[in-house]
């Protein structure tokens, strides 16, 4: 472990060089001297879920009763079109700001403002929406050293009321977008917390022209994504990555499934510097963290029904991102969610 923090440290102080020493000191504090996480028993690696409906956050029940029971709860869907209607309402502001060119400064609050009301709408739609997470799970693994790793699983489920045709319609265009390299980052309004999304050239190490359709099954690619902030300083994780993924159909009932895990990046990787893009163009450093274990799954189907699944390893307790890793995992589904069931 002692071996691993050093390597660790020296490859991260090598990427902020130049910064104030205050700062370094700082990253030091934060990433290389992990919190003990108490007496908590060792477990096994996480692996990735059978794919198809998570009956655990659903206690057993199909997502469509499960998703269905919360329209009955008036008060809070009121609250919830309230939330949606404010987020858009800013989302339109942000983007006439944009189209009308005004001054940076005045497009990046605008933006923070629609932020503040997207976290607003992600919150009611935790309680009452369509979508809905699993209590963020943790687990403390030991191998050669030990091994700090993150759970989120969320889903959302927007098949009610809505005939056949459209609901393959739905499910055509989530498969369709998640097959399209160039709409997974947020600076292509994409997914909020993907910075960078690529593919990778695995024997040159290049990265490769975003793609509207991935050709390559396997494929492998680098990701870079926006995590918490932490004593007022934005960090960058990011992993090279190979994704698999399949569709399955049966009696009509169709299924998609995309399964992604860390491999060992190529020898002569060039990591890009990964930046927060704002809509305004404006852009802002990170601080950059290897990822060398992660997993994830995308599953998606024709009745409605959208789940993200990830889990990674950060070598250390995160106790300060937990709502942030929640509102990240509920803010994709959503996302997915919403864009496929756009009108084309």
């Amino acid at each position: 472990m002692v071996s691993n923090n050093n390597e660790s440290k020296s490859r991260y102080f090598s990427q902020i060089k130049g910064r104030s020493m205050l700062v370094q000191s700082m990253l030091a504090i934060l990433f290389i001297t992990p919190l003990i996480a108490g007496a908590a028993p060792a477990e096994q690696r996480p692996v990735i879920p059978n794919p198809g409906e998570d009956l655990k956050l659903t206690q057993g029940l199909s997502a469509e009763r499960f998703f269905g029971a919360r329209l009955e709860q008036t008060q809070c869907q009121d609250e919830l079109k309230s939330a949606e209607a404010k987020y858009l309402s800013d989302k339109k502001e942000l983007s006439d700001s944009i189209s009308a060119k005004n001054p940076a400064e005045i497009s990046d609050r605008l933006e923070e403002k629609m932020d503040q009301s997207r976290k607003v709408l992600l919150a009611k739609t935790e309680i009452c929406g369509p979508c809905a997470t699993q209590d963020l799970e943790k687990k403390i693994v030991i191998t050669n050293k030990k091994e700090y790793w993150y759970l989120t699983d969320g889903s959302c489920f927007i098949g009610h009321h809505k005939d056949e045709a459209t609901l393959n319609q739905i499910f055509e265009q989530a498969v369709a977008r998640l097959k399209n390299i160039k709409r997974y980052p947020g600076k292509s309004g994409g997914f909020k917390a993907l910075l960078e999304f690529s593919e990778i050239d695995m024997e040159t190490g290049e990265l490769l022209p975003p793609k509207e359709k991935i050709d390559a099954n396997p494929f492998f690619g680098f990701a870079g994504v926006r995590g918490p902030v932490a004593l007022g300083l934005p960090v960058g994780f990011w992993y090279v990555f190979k994704n698999i993924f399949e569709s399955k159909e049966k009696e009509n009932f169709k299924e998609f499934v995309m399964r992604f895990e860390t491999v060992k990046k190529p020898a002569n990787f060039p990591t890009p510097e990964l930046k927060i893009h704002a809509a305004s163009g404006t852009e802002s450093a990170t601080l950059q963290r290897e990822v060398l274990l992660l997993q994830g799954m995308w599953y998606v189907n024709n009745l409605g029904y959208f789940r993200y699944y990830t889990a990674a390893d950060f070598t250390l307790t995160i106790p300060f991102g937990v709502d942030f890793a929640r509102n990240t995992l509920l803010d994709t589904v959503l996302t997915l969610s919403e864009d496929s069931s756009q009108k084309e």
